[in-house]
């Protein structure tokens, strides 16, 4: 009740506080409305707020990095605040003066990037698909809010948990062990969100129109492989890919395929595309696919590493609320009309409470050289 009630109060402050940023918000498709009712329990006015807040939240975040350098231990949105933390109390006015709440933590983000990194190579180095005990490792990721590397194992993971804690080398205040249930999987199975298949037999989502294709998660395809619509029409062919390690691929569609900076609502409509300005940790979050259309969720934390299957690892992950299914691979995620990356796979499903993670946007667009179609 006290966050519903907050958001109608930003419904109408934050226009005359921050003067805009207004296209993402103003412009909320009807539909996207609606998931947001449905999935977050927001009216319109309060999901136009939450979007008009979070966008700026996001940018406040990023200029303050900026400003205090090696002292961000990073920043995430609760509710209406914007929580910056540091680790030297002198940049703490910084981060109150750009209208953001300073938490005084022990590790910078830098910090605990590199423990983050030390496992990254752990992982590299025994080769993917290899079993053993990085079986019952579900994801590592760090956690902003809570100043730690977090490792998600199965119950008997524990010890190998353990044994990645001391790889990390960080205190114990800086480290902790989450308990899963079951391990996550991928989703494999020009509007994005729509059904494509390939080589004839395996399902996944387009995630967004770029120049001369689209791109989609790097698990449904190898470069070469054939594209089709669910029809049998051609589509095209992958001209690259990369999985494990990344997510991403980028299809290269024939002359006669038109693509359109458009997201399938899977309510008989379209929803607009129109950037790829990425969103802070706590920000909303919606997403499309072909097996469980649109759903809608928060962004929860940045750069996870998730072991798929417990055998191949994903490095550069975001993970959020939202629920998807096999087959929503490669569809889109955005936050208002901005991309934010292609599903890449979840942890249970719309029926079980799951949670997903996808690949970020802008990072694709640049390994292959191309610009988001937009509307």
């Amino acid at each position: 009740m006290e966050l519903t009630c907050l958001l109608s109060f930003l419904a109408m402050t934050l226009p005359i506080a921050y003067g805009a940023p207004t296209e993402a918000s103003e412009n909320l498709h009807p539909k996207i409305l609606e998931a947001m009712k449905r999935d977050l329990g927001l009216n319109a006015e309060q999901a136009t707020a939450r979007v008009q807040h979070d966008i700026y939240a996001s940018e406040v975040i990023e200029k303050v990095r900026g400003s205090i350098s090696s002292s961000f231990a990073g920043g995430w949105i609760d509710a209406s605040k914007i929580y910056v933390g540091v680790t030297d109390k002198t940049a703490a006015d910084q981060v109150t003066a750009a209208g953001a709440v300073p938490v005084i933590m022990s590790a910078s983000l830098d910090k605990l990037e590199s423990a983050k990194d030390a496992l990254n190579k752990h992982f590299a180095s025994r080769g993917q698909g290899s079993k053993p005990q990085s079986s019952n490792i579900a994801s590592y990721f760090i956690d902003v809010a809570t100043n730690k590397l977090v490792v998600e194992a199965l119950d008997d993971g524990r010890d190998y948990a353990k044994e990645l804690g001391s790889l990390a080398n960080l205190p114990e205040s800086n480290f902790e062990i989450r308990r899963v249930d079951q391990l996550p999987t991928t989703t494999a199975s020009v509007i994005g969100g729509d059904a494509f298949i390939i080589n004839g037999n395996t399902r996944c989502s387009i995630g967004f129109a770029v120049d001369g294709g689209f791109v989609a998660a790097g698990h449904c395809g190898r470069r070469g492989d054939d594209v089709t619509t669910q029809s049998g029409d051609s589509l095209g062919t992958f001209a690259g890919s990369s999985f494990p390690g990344r997510d991403m691929s980028y299809v290269e569609t024939n002359n006669n395929v038109n693509l359109y900076g458009l997201i399938d609502n899977y309510q008989g409509g379209t929803l607009p595309v129109r950037g790829s300005r990425e969103s802070a940790v706590g920000a909303s979050v919606c997403r499309s696919g072909s097996t469980t259309g649109v759903h809608c969720g928060t962004i929860q934390g940045k750069d996870q590493t998730v072991l798929f299957d417990g055998v191949n690892n994903v490095n550069g992950l975001t993970r959020t609320s939202a629920c998807c299914d096999h087959g929503d691979s490669g569809g889109p995620y955005y936050s208002g009309s901005q991309g934010q990356g292609v599903t890449s796979g979840q942890n249970g499903n719309c029926n079980s409470n799951g949670y997903s993670w996808f690949y970020p946007l802008n990072p694709i667009l640049n390994e292959y050289g191309v610009s988001l179609v937009t509307n």
